[in-house]
């Protein structure tokens, strides 16, 4: 069942209106460089690039295509068209569509020394792009892109397995992520050639110089215990998941899935953001830096998962990661978001932090600033999942939804401000639709048409019948949940209210001191209710005279915050 239109009413549609308008629909004209990179690979001077510049490209279409299935913003597709086309008019001759010169070609090599192998993220870059070009290839079945990837698949079989195997390259942990895009084309085409290479791929994860995921994972180590626990592995992750889907061999999904819920357990902060210092540590208590790209890479498996075998945790740890990790690293505006978004600290413009990736021609252009906008776009893989002959609801702000079968979907009430929401269904025959029950919610009140049905934490309510206008009416749980912290945090808690992390910051506070802040009494939080502000802002004003906000509009001035507290009683 296709879903043919969206209109999403909420702050998230607000936020994924302005990241189009304020960065997407601008990339292209105020980096050039993004894909001029591609045009002047061949001519000296050589540019001064990065090891992963050729994958800004990749990552902007992927960002593109999850915004428009999101919004259905005509002006965006037209520019993701635009992008495509002139993109893969600068494919090689030979397939390449890398940004170095011919001989440095999926080498490791940059085009300043040919023989400087094993420093170049080539094959990681080329996974990007040639999923981004399958993803439009799939939403507008132009054979070009099609071509344009079989084209590049092409260039890598000849290369590699013949003598001469990827890993070989260097940084293995990037470089073998084409694993995704092989299974997909098996999974597409059926031709065993595709399978063959993504196998090889499996055998060169087994070497001393990858992170032998798979082996560990069947022992039943942690993710942060394989040799290499950064995020951008979870690309390759998401490539073994792939070949369940394109095998059916279940002893995948069992790693995929063994990887996710293992950095669930050790490794996600309070915020819902995955890594520090870009991998996992084995605990999230430590204040460093935690990079978008890894809060986005983890969500994407997370999405892939949940589609593959649907469970009410991982979409309930989406919309955790939603709401605070992903909304709270862009601005408002939606113009800038951030490479570290810290649990205390300061937001910072992806561009100030890591200001080395900046170069002439691209001075916006990060691994951040074209994967963050993938975030909020992911939101259209999850929020109204279709598996099988069910519609599963697990987004409650406003919003309408309408299928090609005539099924309509209709959400109102003031979410995730208030705690009540109204689902308003049509269909024009019999439909099977769950909605999450989530986990943080104990005590969720549900009605259809004025009947009580009964509820349970972390399942899905399944009705299957006719809808004409139906009315389920429910109600979430929103009293006051703690998080305890530990080791930098030991003592201090974290505060939630429904799916939101609340915190302080100095703008709100004034007349308070962020470090020297007194206990704050549990008495006035279990009292306390959300209030929403014309601007967005989500205020727990308290009696004691403090007042906490919610993560997504924690320090967007510029002054400081923290979500570790200390509450007395």
């Amino acid at each position: 069942m296709k879903r043919v239109s969206i209109y999403l009413k909420g702050d998230t549609g607000t936020l994924a209106d302005r990241i189009i308008t304020n960065w997407m629909l601008t990339i292209r004209d105020t980096n050039p460089a993004i894909l001029e990179m591609f045009r002047d690979r061949d001519l000296p001077p050589y540019r001064d690039l990065l090891p992963w510049s050729g994958e800004f490209a990749g990552k902007h279409l992927v960002s593109a295509h999850a915004l428009y299935r999101l919004t259905g913003h005509q002006a965006l597709y037209e520019s993701a068209i635009a992008f495509l086309d002139e993109l893969i008019g600068l494919q090689g001759e030979d397939g390449y569509l890398g940004c170095y010169r011919e001989a440095c070609r999926l080498t490791g090599a940059f085009s300043q020394d040919p023989s400087a192998t094993g420093q170049t993220w080539d094959a990681w870059s080329h996974s990007h792009i040639l999923y981004g070009l399958y993803l439009w290839y799939r939403e507008t079945l132009d054979g070009r892109y099609w071509q344009a990837i079989l084209r590049a698949a092409d260039l890598f079989m000849r290369l590699f397995y013949n003598g001469k195997r990827l890993v070989s390259i260097g940084n293995s942990e990037m470089n073998l992520a084409p694993l995704h895009i092989f299974a997909i084309l098996y999974r597409e085409t059926g031709d065993r050639k595709f399978l063959d290479f993504a196998m090889e791929i499996v055998q060169d994860l087994a070497h001393e110089e990858a992170g032998n995921y798979i082996n560990h994972s069947i022992r039943g180590l942690e993710y942060y215990q394989c040799p290499k626990p950064r995020w951008e592995s979870l690309h390759i992750v998401m490539g073994i998941a792939e070949l369940y889907a394109c095998t059916g061999e279940v002893k995948y999904l069992d790693v995929a899935r063994h990887i996710f819920f293992s950095i669930l357990k050790t490794d996600v902060h309070n915020t819902g953001a995955f890594s520090t210092d870009e991998q996992a540590i084995g605990h999230p208590f430590r204040n460093a830096a935690i990079e978008t790209c890894c809060v986005i890479a983890y969500n994407a498996l997370a999405c892939q998962l949940l589609a593959l075998t649907p469970e009410v945790r991982i979409a309930d740890f989406l919309e955790l990661s939603l709401y605070n990790a992903v909304m709270g690293a862009f601005s408002p505006s939606g113009r800038w978001s951030t490479y570290s978004t810290p649990m205390d600290g300061e937001k910072c413009a992806n561009y100030h932090s890591i200001v080395f990736q900046s170069r002439p021609g691209s001075p916006d252009l990060n691994c951040c600033s074209v994967h963050a906008p993938r975030g909020i776009g992911m939101l259209g893989e999850w929020m109204l999942l279709e598996h099988e002959d069910v519609v599963m609801i697990n987004f409650f702000e406003n919003l309408e939804a309408e299928f090609a079968s005539g099924l309509r979907i209709v959400v109102s009430g003031d979410y995730p401000v208030r705690n009540h929401v109204t689902i308003r269904i049509h269909s024009p025959g019999s439909q099977k639709i769950a909605i999450r029950m989530p986990h943080w919610s104990p005590r969720t009140k549900a009605a259809l048409n004025g009947t009580d049905l009964a509820t349970s934490p972390g399942t899905w309510l399944v009705l299957d019948r006719s809808w004409n206008g139906d009315a389920m009416d429910i109600e979430f749980d929103f009293a006051a949940r703690f998080l305890d912290g530990d080791q930098a945090y030991k003592g201090m808690k974290s505060l939630y209210i429904g799916p939101i992390l609340y915190g302080f910051d100095v703008s709100e506070n004034p007349s308070f001191n962020m470090d020297a802040l007194p206990g704050i009494p549990l008495s006035d939080v279990e009292t306390a209710s959300p209030r929403r502000k014309p601007d967005g802002r989500i205020l727990l004003p308290l009696d004691c005279g403090i007042t906490l906000k919610d993560f997504c509009h924690l320090g967007q001035s510029g002054c400081r915050y923290r979500t570790w507290l200390r509450f007395d009683g």
